[in-house]
Protein backbone atom coordinates (compact mmCIF):
# COMPACT_ATOMS: atom_id res chain seq x y z
CA UNK A 1 0.00 0.00 0.00
CA UNK A 2 1.22 3.52 -0.76
CA UNK A 3 2.41 5.84 1.99
CA UNK A 4 -0.45 7.49 3.84
CA UNK A 5 -1.45 9.71 6.73
CA UNK A 6 -4.40 9.53 9.07
CA UNK A 7 -5.26 12.57 11.16
CA UNK A 8 -6.70 11.59 14.52
CA UNK A 9 -9.91 13.42 15.32
CA UNK A 10 -9.55 13.11 19.10
CA UNK A 11 -5.88 13.42 20.03
CA UNK A 12 -4.72 13.01 23.60
CA UNK A 13 -1.61 15.01 24.51
CA UNK A 14 -0.79 15.49 28.21
CA UNK A 15 2.21 17.42 29.53
CA UNK A 16 3.76 16.20 32.78
CA UNK A 17 6.30 18.41 34.54
CA UNK A 18 7.77 19.12 37.94
CA UNK A 19 10.75 18.03 39.99
CA UNK A 20 9.05 14.71 40.84
CA UNK A 21 7.70 14.03 37.34
CA UNK A 22 10.11 11.20 36.56
CA UNK A 23 9.85 9.51 39.95
CA UNK A 24 6.07 9.69 39.99
CA UNK A 25 5.62 8.40 36.43
CA UNK A 26 8.14 5.66 37.18
CA UNK A 27 5.86 4.42 39.96
CA UNK A 28 2.78 4.44 37.72
CA UNK A 29 3.93 3.09 34.35
CA UNK A 30 5.34 -0.24 33.22
CA UNK A 31 8.56 1.04 31.61
CA UNK A 32 11.85 2.12 33.17
CA UNK A 33 11.80 5.90 32.72
CA UNK A 34 15.27 6.74 34.14
CA UNK A 35 16.68 4.90 31.12
CA UNK A 36 14.80 7.25 28.79
CA UNK A 37 17.17 10.06 27.82
CA UNK A 38 16.13 13.55 26.76
CA UNK A 39 14.78 13.20 23.25
CA UNK A 40 13.77 9.61 23.95
CA UNK A 41 10.30 8.20 23.42
CA UNK A 42 8.76 4.87 24.36
CA UNK A 43 5.36 3.26 24.71
CA UNK A 44 4.28 2.16 28.18
CA UNK A 45 1.25 0.83 30.04
CA UNK A 46 -0.65 1.97 33.10
CA UNK A 47 -1.82 -1.16 34.90
CA UNK A 48 -4.19 -1.84 37.77
CA UNK A 49 -2.99 -3.51 40.96
CA UNK A 50 -4.23 -6.76 39.43
CA UNK A 51 -2.09 -6.21 36.35
CA UNK A 52 -4.96 -5.37 33.99
CA UNK A 53 -4.49 -2.73 31.27
CA UNK A 54 -6.00 0.65 32.12
CA UNK A 55 -4.17 2.89 29.64
CA UNK A 56 -1.35 3.02 27.15
CA UNK A 57 0.66 6.01 25.93
CA UNK A 58 3.94 7.07 24.41
CA UNK A 59 6.10 8.97 26.89
CA UNK A 60 8.43 11.47 25.22
CA UNK A 61 11.05 13.08 27.46
CA UNK A 62 11.41 16.74 26.46
CA UNK A 63 13.66 17.72 29.36
CA UNK A 64 14.90 16.14 32.58
CA UNK A 65 11.57 16.61 34.36
CA UNK A 66 9.20 17.27 31.48
CA UNK A 67 7.31 14.70 29.42
CA UNK A 68 4.61 14.55 26.79
CA UNK A 69 2.18 11.64 27.05
CA UNK A 70 0.68 10.84 23.64
CA UNK A 71 -2.21 8.42 23.33
CA UNK A 72 -4.80 7.21 20.83
CA UNK A 73 -8.46 6.68 21.70
CA UNK A 74 -8.02 7.53 25.38
CA UNK A 75 -10.12 10.53 26.46
CA UNK A 76 -7.82 13.24 27.86
CA UNK A 77 -9.97 13.73 30.96
CA UNK A 78 -9.84 10.02 31.79
CA UNK A 79 -6.07 9.93 31.41
CA UNK A 80 -5.59 13.07 33.52
CA UNK A 81 -7.76 11.60 36.30
CA UNK A 82 -5.78 8.38 36.20
CA UNK A 83 -2.47 10.23 36.32
CA UNK A 84 -3.52 12.35 39.27
CA UNK A 85 -5.23 9.73 41.42
CA UNK A 86 -2.10 8.66 43.32
CA UNK A 87 -0.46 12.08 43.67
CA UNK A 88 0.02 12.90 47.37
CA UNK A 89 2.93 15.24 48.06
CA UNK A 90 4.62 14.80 44.68
CA UNK A 91 5.78 17.92 42.85
CA UNK A 92 4.23 17.04 39.50
CA UNK A 93 1.59 18.72 37.37
CA UNK A 94 -0.42 17.37 34.47
CA UNK A 95 -1.97 19.65 31.87
CA UNK A 96 -4.25 18.67 29.02
CA UNK A 97 -2.84 20.15 25.80
CA UNK A 98 -4.85 18.02 23.40
CA UNK A 99 -6.62 21.03 21.87
CA UNK A 100 -3.27 22.61 21.00
CA UNK A 101 -1.93 19.78 18.83
CA UNK A 102 -2.61 17.93 15.60
CA UNK A 103 -1.88 14.20 15.75
CA UNK A 104 -1.09 11.97 12.76
CA UNK A 105 -0.46 8.28 12.16
CA UNK A 106 1.70 7.72 9.09
CA UNK A 107 3.01 4.99 6.84
CA UNK A 108 6.39 6.17 5.58
CA UNK A 109 8.61 3.94 3.46
CA UNK A 110 11.56 6.38 3.59
CA UNK A 111 11.57 8.06 7.04
CA UNK A 112 14.99 9.66 6.58
CA UNK A 113 13.76 11.60 3.56
CA UNK A 114 10.67 12.56 5.53
CA UNK A 115 12.61 14.09 8.44
CA UNK A 116 14.99 15.66 5.93
CA UNK A 117 12.15 17.98 4.89
CA UNK A 118 12.43 19.51 8.36
CA UNK A 119 16.21 19.74 8.38
CA UNK A 120 16.53 16.87 10.84
CA UNK A 121 19.16 14.17 10.74
CA UNK A 122 18.46 10.46 10.30
CA UNK A 123 15.84 8.96 12.58
CA UNK A 124 17.40 7.23 15.59
CA UNK A 125 15.89 4.22 17.35
CA UNK A 126 13.90 5.10 20.51
CA UNK A 127 14.36 8.82 19.79
CA UNK A 128 12.02 11.41 18.35
CA UNK A 129 13.03 13.84 15.63
CA UNK A 130 12.14 17.48 16.14
CA UNK A 131 9.84 18.92 13.53
CA UNK A 132 8.93 22.59 13.34
CA UNK A 133 6.77 22.85 16.48
CA UNK A 134 6.39 19.09 16.75
CA UNK A 135 7.78 15.57 17.04
CA UNK A 136 8.15 12.58 14.71
CA UNK A 137 8.86 9.04 15.94
CA UNK A 138 8.29 5.35 15.09
CA UNK A 139 5.08 3.65 16.13
CA UNK A 140 6.63 0.67 17.92
CA UNK A 141 3.27 -1.06 18.16
CA UNK A 142 2.76 -1.25 14.41
CA UNK A 143 5.16 -3.43 12.47
CA UNK A 144 6.64 -2.15 9.25
CA UNK A 145 6.60 1.50 8.30
CA UNK A 146 4.36 2.96 11.01
CA UNK A 147 5.16 6.40 12.49
CA UNK A 148 3.59 9.20 14.48
CA UNK A 149 3.80 12.95 14.06
CA UNK A 150 2.45 15.61 16.40
CA UNK A 151 2.54 19.31 15.56
CA UNK A 152 1.12 22.37 17.26
CA UNK A 153 -2.00 23.73 15.62
CA UNK A 154 -1.26 26.36 13.00
CA UNK A 155 2.30 25.13 12.51
CA UNK A 156 3.80 25.20 9.03
CA UNK A 157 4.94 21.64 9.77
CA UNK A 158 1.43 20.30 9.18
CA UNK A 159 1.52 20.84 5.42
CA UNK A 160 4.97 19.24 5.25
CA UNK A 161 3.75 16.24 7.24
CA UNK A 162 0.91 15.60 4.78
CA UNK A 163 2.83 16.51 1.62
CA UNK A 164 2.97 13.66 -0.89
CA UNK A 165 0.94 11.27 1.25
CA UNK A 166 -2.52 9.85 0.61
CA UNK A 167 -5.09 10.57 3.33
CA UNK A 168 -7.03 7.57 4.61
CA UNK A 169 -10.30 7.37 6.52
CA UNK A 170 -10.78 6.29 10.13
CA UNK A 171 -12.22 2.93 9.06
CA UNK A 172 -9.27 2.24 6.76
CA UNK A 173 -6.84 3.22 9.50
CA UNK A 174 -8.57 0.87 11.96
CA UNK A 175 -8.49 -1.84 9.30
CA UNK A 176 -4.73 -1.38 8.82
CA UNK A 177 -3.89 -1.28 12.54
CA UNK A 178 -5.92 -4.42 13.33
CA UNK A 179 -4.21 -6.31 10.52
CA UNK A 180 -0.93 -5.07 11.99
CA UNK A 181 -1.91 -6.39 15.46
CA UNK A 182 -2.08 -2.96 17.01
CA UNK A 183 -5.01 -3.07 19.39
CA UNK A 184 -6.93 -0.10 20.71
CA UNK A 185 -6.44 0.63 24.42
CA UNK A 186 -8.70 0.43 26.39
CA UNK A 187 -11.42 -0.59 23.87
CA UNK A 188 -9.82 -3.81 22.60
CA UNK A 189 -7.27 -4.38 25.37
CA UNK A 190 -8.58 -3.00 28.62
CA UNK A 191 -9.65 -3.44 32.20
CA UNK A 192 -10.38 -7.18 31.84
CA UNK A 193 -7.12 -7.96 30.05
CA UNK A 194 -3.52 -8.69 31.00
CA UNK A 195 -0.69 -7.39 28.80
CA UNK A 196 0.42 -10.99 28.23
CA UNK A 197 -2.90 -11.83 26.58
CA UNK A 198 -2.10 -9.35 23.80
CA UNK A 199 1.67 -9.87 23.75
CA UNK A 200 2.28 -6.35 25.07
CA UNK A 201 4.61 -7.48 27.84
CA UNK A 202 7.33 -8.38 25.33
CA UNK A 203 8.23 -4.77 24.58
CA UNK A 204 6.27 -2.56 26.95
CA UNK A 205 6.76 -4.06 30.43
CA UNK A 206 10.17 -3.81 32.12
CA UNK A 207 10.55 -6.65 34.60
CA UNK A 208 13.75 -5.36 36.23
CA UNK A 209 12.57 -1.90 37.27
CA UNK A 210 11.52 -0.79 40.74
CA UNK A 211 8.05 -0.88 42.23
CA UNK A 212 5.14 0.15 40.01
CA UNK A 213 1.42 -0.53 39.85
CA UNK A 214 0.76 -4.14 38.83
CA UNK A 215 4.37 -5.21 39.31
CA UNK A 216 3.65 -8.21 41.54
CA UNK A 217 1.29 -9.76 39.00
CA UNK A 218 3.70 -9.05 36.14
CA UNK A 219 6.61 -10.62 38.03
CA UNK A 220 4.59 -13.72 38.95
CA UNK A 221 3.42 -14.28 35.39
CA UNK A 222 6.91 -13.66 34.05
CA UNK A 223 8.44 -16.18 36.44
CA UNK A 224 6.03 -19.07 36.22
CA UNK A 225 2.64 -18.08 34.85
CA UNK A 226 0.90 -18.71 31.57
CA UNK A 227 -2.24 -17.00 30.38
CA UNK A 228 -5.14 -19.11 29.14
CA UNK A 229 -6.58 -16.60 26.67
CA UNK A 230 -5.21 -14.63 23.78
CA UNK A 231 -6.27 -11.39 22.11
CA UNK A 232 -5.97 -11.83 18.36
CA UNK A 233 -7.06 -10.30 15.05
CA UNK A 234 -9.86 -12.15 13.25
CA UNK A 235 -11.89 -11.90 10.10
CA UNK A 236 -15.68 -12.06 10.11
CA UNK A 237 -17.64 -13.87 7.44
CA UNK A 238 -21.38 -13.60 6.95
CA UNK A 239 -23.71 -13.22 4.01
CA UNK A 240 -25.64 -10.44 5.74
CA UNK A 241 -24.23 -6.93 5.69
CA UNK A 242 -25.36 -5.80 9.15
CA UNK A 243 -22.62 -6.04 11.75
CA UNK A 244 -23.45 -7.98 14.93
CA UNK A 245 -23.99 -6.20 18.23
CA UNK A 246 -20.74 -6.00 20.19
CA UNK A 247 -19.31 -7.30 22.37
CA UNK A 248 -20.52 -10.73 21.26
CA UNK A 249 -19.82 -14.10 22.84
CA UNK A 250 -17.74 -16.54 20.77
CA UNK A 251 -18.97 -20.13 20.93
CA UNK A 252 -17.43 -23.61 20.60
CA UNK A 253 -19.51 -26.76 21.16
CA UNK A 254 -22.30 -24.55 22.57
CA UNK A 255 -20.02 -23.07 25.21
CA UNK A 256 -18.66 -19.53 25.36
CA UNK A 257 -14.92 -19.56 24.73
CA UNK A 258 -14.30 -15.88 24.17
CA UNK A 259 -15.58 -12.50 23.12
CA UNK A 260 -15.56 -10.55 19.87
CA UNK A 261 -14.58 -7.03 20.92
CA UNK A 262 -14.56 -5.03 17.67
CA UNK A 263 -15.25 -5.17 13.94
CA UNK A 264 -14.23 -2.84 11.13
CA UNK A 265 -15.39 -3.04 7.54
CA UNK A 266 -13.21 -1.84 4.69
CA UNK A 267 -14.33 -2.43 1.12
CA UNK A 268 -15.36 -6.11 0.95
CA UNK A 269 -13.47 -7.32 4.02
CA UNK A 270 -14.36 -7.20 7.71
CA UNK A 271 -11.76 -7.66 10.44
CA UNK A 272 -11.87 -7.35 14.19
CA UNK A 273 -10.31 -8.21 17.53
CA UNK A 274 -11.37 -11.14 19.71
CA UNK A 275 -10.28 -12.63 23.02
CA UNK A 276 -10.26 -16.41 22.70
CA UNK A 277 -9.52 -19.24 25.10
CA UNK A 278 -6.44 -21.06 23.83
CA UNK A 279 -8.28 -24.41 23.83
CA UNK A 280 -10.44 -23.08 20.99
CA UNK A 281 -7.65 -21.57 18.91
CA UNK A 282 -7.16 -24.67 16.75
CA UNK A 283 -10.85 -24.65 15.88
CA UNK A 284 -10.63 -20.95 15.06
CA UNK A 285 -7.76 -21.62 12.68
CA UNK A 286 -9.31 -24.64 10.97
CA UNK A 287 -13.03 -24.05 10.57
CA UNK A 288 -13.86 -20.92 12.54
CA UNK A 289 -15.94 -20.22 15.62
CA UNK A 290 -19.60 -19.25 15.84
CA UNK A 291 -20.93 -16.10 17.43
CA UNK A 292 -23.64 -16.28 20.09
CA UNK A 293 -26.33 -15.70 17.47
CA UNK A 294 -25.81 -18.22 14.66
CA UNK A 295 -27.28 -15.75 12.17
CA UNK A 296 -24.26 -13.53 12.80
CA UNK A 297 -21.94 -16.01 11.11
CA UNK A 298 -18.42 -17.02 12.07
CA UNK A 299 -15.01 -15.58 12.85
CA UNK A 300 -11.72 -17.00 11.59
CA UNK A 301 -8.04 -16.36 12.23
CA UNK A 302 -6.78 -13.43 10.24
Amino acid sequence: MEDFFYQHKRPTIIRAQGEDAEDYLQSQWSIDLPKLEEGGVRFGLRLSLKGKVLAGAYLARLQEEEFLLIAEQMPPGSLINMLEENVVADEVEFSDESENWEFFSLKISDPDSFVGKFGSERLTQSKFSNLEDGLFFPDDRLSGDGYYAVAQKGSVAIDKICEGLAEISESEYDFQRIKGRKYSIPAEVGTDDLPQEAGLEKSFVDFNKGCYLGQEVMARLHAMGKVQRGIIPVRWENEIQTLPSLPAAVMFEKKAVGQLKSLVRHEDECVGVAKIHLKAKEQLNESGLDLENEEWGKIFSL
